[in-house]
């Protein structure tokens, strides 16, 4: 597709992408869908997969199940609950879904990764975490703001932006930057950005811009699992490696990076690698 056909379609999804990332409770109805984009219902279904890399229902179904999974791991809704929130009708039809995406039934991923379960083990579940030398990265980026669970839409509007400009060379690493804690500020006023890595030579038209990310040391915790579980890897850098290890962290916010494709990796193979940039022995000094 060429570039000036790819943006004519960019423009034309983005409404649509915006309203399914504002709606994940509501159907998602082609001719709704399709008027958003001003394009026939013959086509629009065609149109989306194209440059989205899978249908509306596919990203719908990942959303809904993605917030899901982070609801029975805090608990507080009934089983019967969380299924008609994501959408199915029955507990059977969202047990069949869920354990398809997660490995497991939604009942027993419930019981291992409830607060409950944690809380009485009164233990931080460990991770290993390797210092190691970041070399710097520059980054198409988009703002995202509210909801950390909720990035996803922004990287598929990243993505989708990045592709009509030619920013999609070879295999781009992507990266999530996150300013705010979640525990202390709230779920509205989260502020994060989707990032992609892009030569810095490359200019960026709006609405993308450039964030560097900087050389330096950092620890480094790699996760694997759930979006929706990485709290716990958190939990354990800050709470149990952070206080061990006679580091101090840098001026500069936690960022992860995503080592494979949510669109085509089962939620349970997810690779995440969370960076906590290191303050430097001068930089220690004088904060003392």
């Amino acid at each position: 597709m060429k570039s000036q056909t790819r943006s004519h379609y960019e423009r034309r999804l983005e409404p649509v992408l915006a309203w399914l990332a504002a709606h994940p409770d509501h159907d998602a109805v082609l001719y709704h869908l399709a008027g958003l984009a001003c394009l026939s219902p013959y086509h629009f279904h065609r149109v989306y997969r194209a440059m989205l890399g899978e249908t509306v229902a596919a990203t719908v179904q990942r959303v809904r199940l993605l917030r899901a999974s982070a609801e029975l791991h805090r608990g507080g809704r009934t089983l019967d609950q969380v299924a008609r929130r994501a959408g199915y009708g029955s507990t059977a039809a969202f047990s069949r879904a869920f354990r398809a995406a997660f490995g497991m039934p939604p009942g027993r991923y419930r019981e291992d990764r409830s607060p409950d379960v944690i809380y009485r083990s009164k233990e931080l579940t460990m991770y290993p975490v390797q210092i190691a030398s970041f070399p710097g990265a520059s980054l198409a980026a988009l703002s995202h703001t509210g909801d950390y669970l909720r990035i996803g839409a922004t990287f598929d509007r990243l993505f989708m932006l990045a592709g009509s400009r030619n920013l999609l060379r070879g295999e781009p690493r992507s990266f999530g930057i996150y300013y705010d804690d979640p525990e202390q500020v709230a779920t509205q006023d989260l502020r994060s950005e989707a990032g992609l890595e892009a030569p810095p030579g490359v200019a960026l038209d709006a609405p993308l811009h450039r964030v560097e990310l900087p050389a330096g040391r950092c620890a480094v915790l790699e996760h694997t699992g759930p979006y929706s579980e990485l709290e716990s890897a958190y939990a354990w850098l800050f709470g149990g490696w952070l206080p061990a290890s006679g580091e101090q962290p840098a001026d500069f916010p936690v960022f992860e990076e995503y080592v494979n494709d949510p669109k085509t990796t089962p939620p349970s193979d997810l690779k995440t690698r969370i960076y906590l940039l290191l303050a430097n022995a001068k930089q220690e000094a004088d904060a003392v």
